[in-house]
Parts: C-alpha cells; structure tokens; sequence
C-alpha cells in the first residue's frame, strides 16, 4: 500500500513554525506587559509612601524647604507614573497586536492541516476503494478458474 505524501507539507511546517513565533511574541508582550504592570505598582507605592511621610512629617512639624523637597519628590514619581502609564498602554496595544497575529497564523496552520486531513480522507478512501476492486478481480478470477476446473472434470 502506497504511503500519503502531502504535496503542501512544507507550506503547512512553514505555518506551525510561524504559529509557533507568534506564540513566543506573545508570551514575550505578556512579560512585558506584567513587568509594566510590577514598576506601576511600585511607583503608585513610593507615591502612597511619600504622601504618608509628607503628612506625618506635617503633623510633626516639618520646616519649608524639606516640605518643598518632599512634595517635589511626589510630582517626580506622579510624572513617572504618568509616564509608566502611557508605556502600559503601549505595552497593552502591543499585547492585543501579538494576539491578533497568533490568531491569525494559528487560523492560517488550522486551515492547511485541515486541508492535509481532507486529502488524507481521499487518499484513505481511494486506497480502499483499489483495494476492493483488486479483491472482487481476485475473487472474480478465482471463480472463474474454480468453474473452469469443474466443467474440465465434470
């Protein structure tokens, strides 16, 4: 019996090798995007910390030009929170782009694989049906000779 051989193999290993980068961009943009996610925490948690300090150093007594250094500390990490924010939403975008690309490509290797499985159905069938017609030939022949034999004798 012959042996399937897909005409669009290396088409169909260029899509899963193409499913396969896109997976790995994608997980590359999640990294990012989580590393993004961690330094925003982190400033939102030295801002929270600043503004702890600011208050209690103002119930405490504090003098003008260690409150001016504080509160300009505040708006240095408030801008790079902004400035982290407006990276995430980048990051995000970025996040989104990759997943849109794997759904694609992983769309593009399910339509050739499913193409492969067609094909292999018909390959399949078509061997069964050679087979058949080569066992009722067989069967066919062996009649025939069975009932030549019985008239030669009989």
């Amino acid at each position: 019996m012959a042996q399937f051989n897909f005409r669009f193999q290396k088409i169909l290993d260029l899509k899963e090798n193409e499913k396969g980068a896109a997976q790995l961009q994608m997980a590359d943009a999640i990294k990012l995007q989580q590393a993004g996610y961690e330094r925003n925490e982190a400033i939102y948690k030295k801002i929270i910390d600043a503004e702890h300090l600011k208050k209690a150093k103002q119930e405490d007594g504090i003098n003008i030009s260690e409150l001016r250094m504080l509160v300009n500390y505040i708006h240095q990490l408030q801008e790079q929170l902004l400035a982290s924010n407006r990276e995430l939403e980048l990051l995000q975008s970025n996040v989104a782009r990759s997943q849109n690309q794997l759904q694609r490509k992983a769309q593009e290797e399910k339509t050739w694989d499913s193409l492969k499985q067609q094909k292999h159905s018909q390959f399949v069938e078509h061997n069964k049906t050679a087979e058949q017609h080569y066992f009722d030939e067989l069967a066919g022949t062996r009649f025939y000779r069975t009932n030549q034999a019985a008239s030669e004798r009989g």
